[in-house]
C-alpha cells in the first residue's frame, strides 16, 4: 500500500476504527490515543496491508485497545461523557454493558461496522459457529433492554427479524432491514426493532468529531513528515 492508498483507505474508514475502539474502551481520551497508535502501526506495516481489507487494521486496533484495558483497567467503565461524542454512541455502549466483553465486540463489529461473520471470526479469534451463537444471544439481550416487557416471538411478523435474532441473517439481509427503517416502510417491523435499527443507522452513518479528525489527520502528517525528515537528514550527513 503506497502513501496515496494509505491516506485514502485509512481516512475513509477512520470512523469505523474510532467507534470500534470506543466500544471496547468506553473512554473518549483513550480512544483517540489508541486510534492514533493504530494509524501509526498501520503506517509502519503499510507495505504488507491491503487497501481493501479492514480485517488486519481492526486486529491491530483491538490488540492496542485490549492492552490499554489491561494496563489502565478501562473495562467495565461507564461510557465517558464528552460533548463531542455522538450521544447515540454513548447510548449504544450503555446497551452493551450487560454483555460479556467479547459479546459486545461481536455485536459492535456486526451492527455498527457491518463486518461479515468470517471477518469477525478473524478479528476476535473465535470460530464462526461461536460468533453466530454469541451474536444471536447478544441481539436478544439488547432487545430485552430496550423493551423489557416485549416478547421475542413478536419478531415473527417479519421473516428477516426471525433470522436476525437467530444470528443467521446475511449482511445483505441486514441491509434490507436497515432499508425498511430508512425508507419508513415499517408496517411489518415492531417498534422496538425500529428503534434499534434506527440507532444503528444514525451511528453507522455518522462521522467522528471534527476535532478528533483533525488530530488524526495531523498524526498521519507527522508520521509521513518524520520519515522524509530522517531521509533528508541521512543524505545531509
Amino acid at each position: 500500500m503506497d502513501k496515496s492508498h494509505f491516506n485514502t483507505f485509512i481516512f475513509s474508514n477512520a470512523n469505523k476504527i474510532y467507534y470500534y475502539v470506543f466500544c471496547i474502551l468506553k473512554n473518549y481520551e483513550q480512544t483517540i490515543q489508541i486510534v492514533g497508535k493504530t494509524f501509526e502501526e498501520c503506517w509502519h506495516k503499510r507495505k504488507v496491508l491491503s487497501h481493501s481489507d479492514l480485517t488486519p487494521v481492526f486486529k491491530i486496533a483491538r490488540d492496542l485497545a485490549k492492552n490499554e484495558v489491561t494496563s489502565k483497567s478501562a473495562s467495565g467503565r461507564v461510557p465517558s461523557q464528552n460533548d463531542e461524542v455522538n450521544p447515540m454512541l454513548i447510548r449504544f455502549c450503555k446497551l452493551l454493558e450487560g454483555l460479556a466483553p467479547i459479546q459486545a465486540e461481536i455485536f459492535c463489529l456486526r451492527s455498527l461496522l457491518r463486518m461479515s461473520i468470517d471477518d469477525i471470526s478473524k478479528i476476535v479469534g473465535l470460530g464462526i459457529n461461536n460468533i453466530q451463537s454469541m451474536l444471536a444471544e447478544a441481539r436478544k439481550l439488547i432487545r430485552v433492554q430496550v423493551d423489557p416487557e416485549g416478547i421475542l416471538k413478536e419478531s415473527s411478523c417479519h421473516e428477516l427479524l426471525t433470522k436476525y435474532y437467530a444470528g443467521s441473517t446475511s449482511i445483505e439481509e441486514e441491509e434490507q432491514l436497515r432499508l425498511y427503517v430508512s425508507r419508513m416502510d415499517l408496517s411489518e417491523i415492531p417498534e422496538t426493532d425500529r428503534e434499534l435499527f434506527g440507532m444503528f443507522l444514525k451511528i453507522g452513518n455518522a462521522e467522528i468529531p471534527i476535532s478528533d479528525s483533525e488530530i488524526l489527520s495531523n498524526k498521519i502528517k507527522e508520521l509521513q513528515t518524520t520519515k522524509w525528515g530522517k531521509i533528508v537528514a541521512k543524505f545531509k550527513k
